[in-house]
């Protein structure tokens, strides 16, 4: 293992001084919470202890290459381990995630939870304490993070084994709100109270982006080759670039926003070279669901459901799956064999309208003449 001792600036104007831990093509950060203030003999000693660390995180990876596991390792506190996966998350709501599962699990253990401690009998009860408080698929996702840190730990040779793999939360299949396409045409009819929400969101629509992406999209990654437009950009949930065709609805759409200059109720750092300017998502939602209420649409939705909706939308058009996933950026069928679930039901209740030759229509509805 290659491990750097890196800077990077902040936005307060400081340096902040990190690892950089290479190994076999997998590349892991590490903030030191050390600043560099720009005073020399503060600095001087920032540095002095920031290489310390350095020499000790390399002393730890020789002992764990060779078969020693470090007693010292093993008394650190295991929730300050996941809160430093989670601050080098690239997506805004997989670091969202991260914070609210390390918090569940802070509250569980009582502030502090060190290595030694954790065994398969104290993650069963962490899991039913999970189940206790939360609905099972919040209490999946929470769980689903906390054991991705304890693999990490043994890939880092905190932990000789993995003490999680009988612990499980099996998910539940929850109804994914979706629109049609004239439920979409009413929204587009209705005004909104900030027009980028509404130019996103039916953007989204029609292209499947996810809000983080959506939000994240600049302009140097637009590109137009005769009628037709496509992106380029990197998934900020996973980090994987992509290539994006654009349908000829999401192509008018981000062809309209040249020159816009809306940006109503937007605030905190916003990049001037966004496509879309766009508020946090929670303010986000908010609008959404007054900007429904006011279409007359009575659907629970939120920006997310312009995700669920291409996809429904492209499948009952007749998308084949595999495309449907590529589009999605899903990396396996999994997830878009969910949508392919809704669809099959959309069409199971279409036929069971069809009428049937002794004059009744519908499955259980035929009357006897």
């Amino acid at each position: 293992m290659k491990i750097s001792l890196r800077e990077r600036r902040t936005r307060a104007g400081t340096r902040t001084l990190y690892l950089d831990c290479y190994d076999r093509g997998s590349r892991r950060l590490e903030y030191l919470k050390l600043y560099l203030t720009g005073n020399p003999k503060q600095d001087k000693k920032t540095l002095e202890l920031a290489e310390q660390i350095r020499s000790k995180r390399v002393t730890e990876h020789a002992q764990g290459e060779h078969g020693f596991f470090s007693p010292t390792r093993q008394r650190q506190d295991f929730l300050e381990y996941c809160r430093k996966i989670a601050e080098v998350q690239r997506s805004p709501n997989t670091r969202m995630v991260w914070d609210h599962a390390i918090a569940r699990l802070a509250t569980f253990a009582g502030g502090v939870l060190r290595f030694e401690q954790i065994t398969e009998k104290y993650l069963e009860s962490f899991r039913d304490y999970l189940l206790g408080e939360l609905k099972r698929n919040s209490a999946a996702v929470y769980l689903a993070k906390i054991k991705s840190g304890l693999l990490r730990a043994v890939d880092d040779k905190i932990l000789l084994q993995y003490p999680a793999r009988k612990i499980k939360i099996k998910l539940q299949d929850s109804n994914r709100e979706f629109l049609i396409l004239a439920e979409l045409k009413k929204l587009e009819r209705t005004a909104c109270n900030n027009r980028a929400v509404k130019d996103a969101f039916l953007f989204s629509a029609f292209s499947g982006l996810r809000y983080s992406d959506v939000r994240a999209l600049t302009w140097d990654q637009v590109f137009k080759a005769g009628p037709h437009y496509s992106i380029n950009y990197i998934q900020q949930k996973t980090g994987n670039p992509e290539r994006l065709p654009l349908s000829r609805q999401a192509g008018k759409i981000i062809g309209a926003q040249k020159g816009s200059e809306y940006s109503p109720n937007i605030t905190g750092d916003i990049n001037p070279e966004a496509v879309f300017k766009l508020p946090a998502q929670q303010t986000i939602d908010k609008t959404i669901k007054r900007w429904a209420k006011r279409a007359g649409i009575g659907k629970r939705i939120s920006f997310h459901t312009a995700r669920h909706t291409f996809a429904t939308m492209g499948l009952t058009h007749g998308v084949d799956i595999f495309t449907m996933a590529k589009l999605l950026g899903h990396r396996d069928l999994t997830s878009t064999q969910i949508y392919a679930k809704i669809v099959d039901e959309k069409k199971r209740a279409a036929v069971d309208l069809i009428p049937s030759l002794d004059g009744g229509k519908g499955r259980g509805k035929s009357k006897r003449q």
